[in-house]
């Protein structure tokens, strides 16, 4: 459907990629990666034909309809949010207006042939463009993105821009184009919303170039990666975690095809050296020198620079209760937030909060930070403790005539120059870039200078509503390995389950006036509910029934067992503190492979752990110490 012949582009700077050939074909789903500035917009829009390449050409065949969602779009009209995803087929509107015209005419002149056979031409038109199932298909996509059936009727102009963009986001879906091109689709969107469009690209079978930097949601979306890195455009067939082994087998195989020539050259230059002199290896000779100079010489392996690493200042030893909730309700005229909730955030607690859209995971955010009063009840935060907030909106704070270094120095007193710049290193801001002025810079590298800013000085509580937006994967394994070390408390919502994953400890899942925790990290609290979805038809059974006595050698069997899972229990605590002590050893911290492998070693214990607690609970149900 599309081809890249030969595709090259630079900027006065240098050069973007060289000499690129590519094809995107119906059922290919392309994940476009690659760190900030890489160009992956860049080409996206060539492929689009919105921007020229240096050389090389485009081809798009004719017939081919694109669906194109840019990472900024301006959405002005008053129409409804529904009337404006339904414009996408205008002719169908047009259709439905003179259908009923014509069908009203008709019932004042029911014998009038023309006008039954104009009605019977325009239905099949109708039908043809699956007009009477399209609103309900575009109602779908918008529920399925978030929106409430009550807002379908709302204009245009009461929405924020990051709904508007899921309005644009629906308005192309509901066209179903060959070729879909998202540019970072998931930064506007909540978990839930996130969760239900890669279910839905999941199952695309037209085309899709795609740019994100949430890697869970590119293993669900995408069956191959498109990689710029270093100039260079390398295709991997898969998804994201299938390229990441991919691309370190093939750098492996590089290394080690570099190392085998470089061992095969310097032994061919010593022989030519040492026999250069004797006439009886004058043919033996020139043969080696003609074989070095046809040599197609493997190009020496550069390793980007992912080893930077981010150290946060740590705070003080807070009191074991960080922050409290005490019946605390929150209304914005009739809409009923909150009603007597109670939270606690301790000492060391990382908490991801989950939830429906509107469930009110930002509003408890913003009443943890101040920035919201609660309608009754009491939020405490305790003596001596400092918190830092993060909002969604933070880009918006920056003053766009800063530049990098003044933004950072207006929050840092005391800081030198040379603190300062080793700081916003950490950042991945080098050298003339600190000099940048804000209004210049990408959205990832707004959210690189907004997060560096929050962080500066040492807080107990950091609150944070979607920190990982805009930012490339490099900079967001930067700022979870820093979070993953920090000793302080921590209370965030995200869309990124890999982010929520490896940094929280506790899940809080908000909704229905309340909250709701979980003891664990995302995946855990995935893993439970679907657990208590299972188990929900063997609630029929009577307590009586399911707490029937068994007969002696099966209850002496069970009190073993139950013996047992309670040693393992404590070995697997004793090495998930061990895994845990290594990532959070400051000397680790810029060692990704031990960093990784203590994960993996912890994700493997929890897992046990949670299928033994099931069978230790089962067996505790039957088990009776007192039976026999």
């Amino acid at each position: 459907m599309i081809r890249l012949e030969n595709i090259s582009k630079s900027f006065p700077d240098g050069d973007l990629f060289n000499h690129v050939n590519f094809s995107i074909k119906r059922g290919m789903r392309v994940g476009l990666v690659g760190p900030n500035g890489s160009g992956k917009t860049t080409l996206l829009r060539i492929m689009l034909k919105k921007e020229s390449p240096d050389s090389g050409h485009v081809q798009i065949e004719k017939s081919t309809t694109i669906g194109y969602l840019p990472q900024d779009i301006v959405i002005e009209t008053n129409r409804s949010i529904l009337e404006e995803v339904l414009s996408a087929f205008p002719e169908v509107g047009d259709l439905e207006g003179k259908i009923l015209s014509i069908t009203e005419q008709i019932a004042q002149d029911p014998e009038n042939a023309t006008l039954m056979d104009k009605l019977g031409n325009m239905q099949n038109r109708f039908d043809s463009l699956d007009g009477w199932n399209l609103e309900d298909k575009a109602k779908k996509i918008m529920s399925g993105l978030g929106f409430k059936e009550e807002q379908f009727s709302e204009t245009m102009d009461v929405f924020s821009g990051g709904w508007r963009m899921r309005v644009a986001l629906a308005t192309i879906l509901l066209q179903e184009p060959d070729i879909l091109f998202l540019d970072e689709p998931t930064n506007h969107l909540d978990l839930e919303a996130t969760i239900w469009l890669e279910s839905f690209l999941s199952s695309w079978k037209g085309g899709l170039v795609m740019i994100s930097h949430d890697r869970t949601f590119l293993d669900w979306s995408v069956n191959q990666i498109l990689e710029i890195d270093m100039k260079k455009i390398n295709l991997f067939h898969g998804n994201y975690s299938s390229y990441k082994e991919e691309k370190a087998l093939r750098k492996e195989q590089h290394r080690a095809a570099y190392r085998n020539q470089q061992k095969q050259i310097k032994d061919t230059e010593r022989f030519i050296e040492r026999f250069r002199a004797k006439n009886t290896k004058a043919t033996q000779v020139q043969s080696r020198i003609k074989m070095l100079e046809k040599m197609e010489k493997i190009e020496k392996p550069t390793e980007q620079n992912n080893a930077m690493k981010l150290i946060l200042p740590q705070p003080s030893r807070p009191p074991l209760i960080v922050a409290s909730c005490r019946n605390v309700s929150k209304h914005y005229g009739d809409i009923e937030v909150f009603n007597d909730m109670n939270l606690s955030v301790e000492r060391g607690q990382k908490i991801g909060l989950v939830g429906h859209n509107g469930a009110g995971k930002s509003t408890l955010l913003k009443l943890l930070a101040g920035v919201e009063d609660v309608t009754s009840g009491a939020i405490r935060i305790s003596s001596n403790v400092t918190k830092a907030y993060y909002a969604q909106h933070q880009l918006e704070i920056l003053d766009p005539d800063d530049t990098v270094y003044e933004s950072i120095g207006k929050v840092s007193s005391g800081w030198s120059e040379r603190e300062i710049r080793t700081y916003m290193g950490s950042f991945l801001f080098s050298g003339d870039e600190i000099e940048k002025l804000v209004k210049v810079l990408s959205g990832g590298e707004k959210a690189r200078v907004a997060l560096a800013r929050m962080l500066v000085e040492p807080a107990h509580l950091l609150l944070l509503d979607e920190p990982t937006n805009h930012l490339d994967m490099v900079t967001r394994n930067i700022v979870e390995r820093a979070l993953i070390q920090f000793t302080g408390s921590i209370v965030c919502i995200s869309h990124d389950r890999h982010f929520l994953n490896n940094i929280t400890n506790l899940t809080c899942e908000v909704g229905g006036g309340g909250i709701r925790l979980f003891e664990g990290n995302y995946q855990y609290y995935e893993w439970k509910k679907k657990k208590e979805e299972t188990d929900k038809p063997k609630k029929t059974k009577t307590k009586f029934h399911s707490q029937k006595k068994l007969d002696y050698l099966e209850q002496k069997k069970n009190r073993n067992r139950i013996k047992w899972l309670d040693k393992r229990f404590t070995v697997i605590e004793e090495q998930l503190e061990s895994e845990r002590a290594i990532t959070q050893n400051p000397d680790y911290a810029d060692n990704y492979e031990i960093l990784q492998k203590a994960l993996e070693n912890m994700t493997v214990l929890e897992n046990e752990y949670l299928e033994l607690m099931e069978e230790h609970e089962i067996l505790q149900s039957k088990y009776h110490p007192y039976s026999f």
